[in-house]
């Protein structure tokens, strides 16, 4: 039921809640504006803290370079005469003066250091250094000192001699916390206080002389540490603005307002903040007193606006009592509002009156005609119930024609497709075998032609090889010849031997008779005028020798050019003998080889005959081949006509099928709609029979009420159920889906089995319409439970064969259907 929510109550909430936000609005509005005031008032005073911090700061700094610069100035400093030892000790005395500065030292332009006890150190590669030696001030940030490692700040100043020439620099260690002293006392708020960053955003001066002495920088620590990131986003934006400015972060998760200003001469960043609840702290009390106000304006308010809403109310609920006393009274309807007074209120009750009456009469109409519907509705409810389950019953059977229609359909299809490729398989073959007894045609033609040409080559065979034993009979003869001549060559080269021979003996014997010519002519000088003539035959006699032995070496250079040729001939004739012998080997083998060709080729020519022979039967049998192939494709082609004309017609068929399937699922369709819509109608009217009942009117009004038997199930329904499980088994079919074939075997597992072994055996277990009902309900569980083991079994075949018409299964599906609409009708059920 509804949450009553009174009239009242609503004014009282609805004004109470625009007072509230009044108040709200109100109080946000004071507040935000207080805030302002004092925000931009903190702001301001920030950086004025921060701009005289920033300045106060600026005037000792600069007050110490004139401190500096003053000592620089000195005779003793600036007088290039005197030495650097004295100029230390002079500084030393000076630096005792001021206890600020820890130590003084002059460096010379080439970057030396002097110590007061004479030693020098190396500083020219340091930035104050280099700044001051070009003539500029420089102030450090806190750095460690390269002699002790303390933590020290280096201020340096240029020196100039009497000429304005730097000729050195004066450089002054001071504590590197002497900042962090200044600024300690420097408060604002009750917590709030200042630092200084330098250039690169290191802590040079802070109330925590930890974080100086570590030289921490916020921007490094936020890389490691998430909490310093506020912190260092404001530090960054502090360093690149030249301007002050106020800004905000977080520091120990606590929100501080903070501002900044820059040092002139050094340009480092003062930077100073507090907890924002400091400043707010009035704030915090205005709020206080908004709240404390607006409840007590809140409370008053309501009040008010609870009394006004009572008075208003008041006569609203004399109605509400009157129409609760109709309603909740029995729907009385002779009850009248009482007409009082000359407002709304009074109109209301006048028209209600007016109305309940028009409901009066309207009511005594319907009761009349009520009864009368009821039972008409009844008697529809159980003859559409019946009809929805005879229908149901007609579209299961047609379904299982349609797919047995559509079986065949796809059957006949599938068997023109089959006959129509056994023609085109028959054309195929037949257009072979013409391609083939073409090709044997053509064959028989080229082995004839084939065979004439082994003839030729016989006869061309035959020729040659008379040739070739002619070239052997001449390569004989050739090889006798040469090895007669190689013979005759051995024995010229023998021969020619002698010559030789003969040719030294002819030398030898010219040589004794030069010889004895010359003894000849020594005794004819010993014989004098005497042996003269003598003297003369001896000279022709030496002439003669001489001679004799030129001619000798003559014929024997010509008969050792002889016997080489003779040798290079001989040689010459021994290859030519080999050269036969391998000719007349190579003649008897072309003989031998020419011999085996000529009966090669006569058992070819034997053979091609034969082949020919063969070719004319293969053309014979192929033409005998070729008149039966046209035979089957003039007669494949009249089955596929009358195929094509089955399978058109099995079209038509399942065509027809299919409009009657679904003709009849629209009508089972409509039927179900229909009994559901006259099932509705009788309750309507029921419901109408009951809401009449409830009121009372000034007449009197029978209303005959027909008893309905109610239950838990909808037999209607359970029917379908039933009918539809051999599509369902159909759909297993083709999916091939594994079925709970034991669970579909049990009539008690489904919705309505549990009802006819529970509820239903209990109100009409002894009928004979329930007993038979519950022994055809098991049965079609029985069948249905065999499809499903077939199914998983896989023997799908043999499965849809027991869905078919005519089937157990069928049939039990029919006597499920007579026996559920027998109980309705006995029981009254639907």
């Amino acid at each position: 039921m509804k949450k009553r929510f009174s009239i009242r109550n609503k004014l009282i909430v609805i004004f109470g809640l625009l007072v509230s936000l009044a108040l709200f609005i109100f109080g946000i509005l004071a507040v935000n504006i207080a805030e302002t005031a004092v925000k931009e008032k903190a702001e301001t005073h920030l950086i004025d803290k921060a701009k005289d911090t920033a300045e106060i700061i600026d005037g000792r700094i600069n007050a110490f370079f004139q401190l500096l610069e003053g000592i620089a100035r000195s005779p003793v400093l600036s007088d290039t005469e005197t030495s650097y030892l004295e100029k230390s000790r002079y500084l030393q005395k000076q630096s005792a003066l001021d206890k600020t500065i820890l130590e003084l030292n002059i460096t010379d332009m080439k970057g030396n250091r002097y110590a007061n006890t004479g030693g020098t150190i190396f500083v020219g590669d340091l930035a104050w250094y280099k700044t001051a030696a070009s003539g500029k001030r420089f102030a450090s940030e806190p750095i460690t000192s390269r002699s002790d490692g303390s933590l020290i700040s280096v201020y340096a100043v240029p020196i100039y001699n009497s000429d304005s020439k730097i000729i050195g620099v004066l450089a002054a260690a001071i504590n590197g916390l002497h900042l962090s002293n200044e600024i300690k006392d420097i408060t604002v708020g009750e917590t709030g206080g200042c630092y200084i960053i330098g250039l690169s955003g290191i802590t040079i001066a802070d109330k925590d002389l930890s974080l100086v002495s570590k030289l921490e920088s916020s921007e490094n620590k936020a890389k490691n540490d998430p909490a310093f990131a506020s912190i260092a986003a404001f530090e960054k934006k502090a360093l690149a603005e030249k301007e002050p400015a106020v800004g905000s972060f977080y520091w120990e998760d606590e929100l501080e307002i903070a501002s900044f200003a820059h040092i002139k001469v050094t340009d480092w960043t003062v930077i100073i903040s507090a907890p924002i609840d400091e400043f707010m702290g009035t704030i915090a009390i205005l709020k206080k007193s908004l709240y404390i106000v607006g409840i007590i304006i809140l409370i008053s308010s309501l009040i008010v606006i609870f009394l006004v809403a009572l008075r208003i109310v008041k006569p609203i609920n004399g109605v509400v009592t009157a129409l609760k006393n109709i309603s909740q009274g029995g729907g009385d309807l002779t009850v009248r509002l009482p007409l009082k007074g000359n407002d709304e209120i009074t109109d209301l009750s006048n028209y209600f009156n007016q109305t309940i009456k028009k409901i009066e009469d309207s009511i005594q109409a319907v009761g009349v005609n009520t009864v009368t519907m009821e039972n008409i509705a009844t008697e529809l409810a159980g003859n559409m119930n019946e009809t929805a389950g005879s229908v149901q019953q007609i579209t299961a059977n047609i379904e299982d024609v349609k797919q047995q229609a559509m079986t065949q359909a796809a059957s006949v299809t599938e068997t023109a497709a089959t006959v129509e490729e056994i023609i085109r398989t028959i054309k195929q073959l037949n257009g072979s075998i013409e391609s083939q007894a073409a090709s044997v045609a053509e064959s028989s033609s080229a082995i004839e032609e084939m065979v004439a040409n082994i003839s030729s080559i016989t006869n061309t065979l035959g020729k040659t090889d008379n040739v070739i034993k002619t070239l052997a009979e001449a390569t004989a003869d050739g090889k006798d010849t040469v090895t007669n001549a190689n013979t005759v060559t051995q024995k010229i080269s023998e021969e020619s031997g002698g010559l030789l021979e003969a040719s030294t003996v002819i030398q030898h014997i010219a040589s004794q008779t030069n010889l004895l010519a010359m003894n000849a002519a020594i005794e004819a000088a010993h014989a004098g005028e005497a042996g003269k003539g003598f003297a003369v035959v001896a000279d022709e006699i030496r002439k003669l020798a001489e001679e004799s032995s030129t001619q000798g070496k003559t014929i024997t250079s010509t008969l050792k050019n002889l016997s080489g040729e003779i040798e290079i001939l001989s040689d010459s004739a021994k290859t030519a003998e080999s050269k036969f012998n391998a000719i007349f080997n190579l003649s008897e083998q072309v003989k031998q080889m020419s011999t085996t060709l000529m009966n090669a080729m006569a058992e070819q020519q034997h053979g091609s005959q034969e082949v020919l022979m063969a070719i004319k039967d293969i053309n014979r049998i192929t033409a005998e081949v070729q008149a039966g192939s046209e035979e089957m494709l003039k007669g494949g082609e009249g089955v596929a006509e009358e195929m094509n004309k089955l399978d058109g017609l099995t079209h038509v068929i399942t065509g027809s099928m299919n409009e009657i399937a679904k003709g009849a699922a629209h009508i089972g369709n409509a039927m179900e709609d229909v009994a559901v819509i006259t099932e509705k109608n009788k309750q309507s009217i029921d419901n109408l029979v009951k809401e009449v009942g409830k009121f009372k009117v000034s007449g009197e009004i029978s209303l005959v009420k027909t008893k309905k038997e109610t239950s838990g199930i909808n037999l209607t329904n359970a029917v379908k159920v039933h009918v539809d499980w051999k599509v369902k088994l159909r759909a297993a079919i083709s999916t091939k889906e594994k079925l709970d074939a034991g669970i579909i075997s049990k009539d008690s597992e489904c919705e309505f089995g549990k009802w006819l072994h529970g509820e239903a055996k209990t109100k009409y277990g002894n009928l004979a319409s329930y007993k038979n009902c519950v022994a055809k309900h098991a049965a079609f569980h029985v069948e249905a439970g065999k499809v499903a083991f077939a199914i998983n079994d896989g023997k799908f075949t043999e499965a849809e064969a027991m869905l078919n018409t005519g089937s157990s299964f069928s049939t039990a599906s029919n006597e499920i259907t007579a026996a559920v609409t027998a109980l309705k009708n006995e029981t009254g059920l639907h």
